[in-house]
């Protein structure tokens, strides 16, 4: 279906709110020449190390190419293995597969975040997700990882803006992605990605392998890089992230406040979400997205299936959720009055 009354994705009002800065920005650099490589991204990478206290940052084609750069630069190969969690999208578990690493899927909390893998021995590395922008228990991960010195990867593409207690998501881990997608809490008009870490060789390796491998111990790397347009925008949406996010925190406390008896997927206590989804749980899941397309409201199903598909039964939480979940829309522009109108939709379905 076409034409909704209200769409998932907000991108297209954001764009109205700051089109002629956001215009201007892109102007400026086409008139320049230097599309590729340019003082735009650097400044980007700077800022964004500086907001989420890491020593560095990567600016890379996309999060997913951001994991597999971060899986090869902290070692591992084709002989490594990595946990897993088994709810997801496809692109966490596609970089492991990328590299051709074994995954030891495990299941998830009720919340849908990594749950406990004591009994797949010791991996050669933890990959997690801070699912629909609500942190995973960073310190219990921390703690293991620290414990048995192997790498923690923070797949932070759905959570800028989240915290767990005191540390920002983007510096919960030796290496960690942010996705600039045009679905996420800072988006790009076009796509890419951020790979965060303090190690500095870790940060050159990221470097090698975003550009060919033309520096460091790459014969060949990859051609990954955010155009100079699209950075010298995510500048302007970086000063502005703030804002939009308590645009977006009022958007999400309207729909708690709406819908008190419906099951919502939260975040955990002395966490704070980025907000970026909010799903809630119903049994009549399809139905419900049915209906609410009769009234003009376009949802999402985050996600349908889990990454395994070959031990079906094995991951209890995360089945659960894929047979419920739905995601309503979300974002900074979205006025409370549409807010109210899906909740009232949702209640006539639920309760009538």
């Amino acid at each position: 279906m076409t034409g909704y009354k209200i769409k998932f994705n907000g991108i297209d009002r954001l764009y109205n709110d700051y089109s002629w800065r956001l215009t201007r920005r892109a102007k400026a650099v086409w008139e320049s020449g230097y599309v590729l490589q340019g003082k735009y991204l650097k400044e980007l990478e700077v800022q964004v190390a500086k907001k989420y206290k890491r020593k560095y940052a990567v600016g890379v084609g996309s999060a997913t190419d951001g994991l597999y750069f971060a899986m090869k630069a902290v070692g591992l190969d084709k002989t490594s293995t990595v946990i897993c969690p088994a709810f997801s999208y496809i692109a966490t578990s596609g970089a492991i597969k990328r590299l051709g690493s074994e995954i030891h899927f495990v299941d998830t909390d009720t919340n849908g975040n990594i749950g406990d893998w004591h009994g797949h021995g010791l991996p050669d590395c933890v990959l997690y997700v801070n699912m629909f922008g609500n942190p995973a228990d960073y310190n219990r991960l921390r703690q293991y990882c620290d414990t048995h010195r192997i790498p923690l990867i923070e797949d932070a593409a759905q959570s800028q803006g989240a915290m767990h207690g005191k540390t920002p998501s983007g510096a919960m881990g030796d290496v960690s992605i942010f996705s600039f997608d045009p679905m996420k809490n800072m988006p790009s008009f076009g796509g890419g990605g951020m790979v965060l870490t303090d190690s500095k060789e870790i940060y050159d390796r990221v470097l090698s392998l975003r550009r060919h491998g033309t520096s460091g111990k790459d014969k060949y790397g990859y051609n990954s890089l955010i155009s100079e347009d699209h950075a010298n925008q995510l500048l302007l949406l970086i000063q502005k992230f703030d804002k939009l996010q308590n645009m977006r925190n009022k958007v999400c406390k309207r729909y708690y406040k709406n819908l008190p008896e419906i099951e919502i997927l939260c975040p955990t206590p002395k966490t704070k979400s980025s907000n970026h989804k909010f799903v809630i749980l119903c049994d009549r899941r399809d139905e419900l997205k049915a209906y609410l397309e009769t009234k003009g409201v376009e949802t999402k199903i985050h996600y349908s299936k889990t990454l395994d598909n070959h031990n079906v039964g094995n991951y209890p939480n995360a089945q659960n959720i894929c047979a419920k979940a739905l995601s309503l829309p979300i974002y900074p522009h979205l006025k409370m009055e549409e807010v109210d109108y899906i909740c009232d939709r949702i209640k006539e379905f639920v309760y009538v």
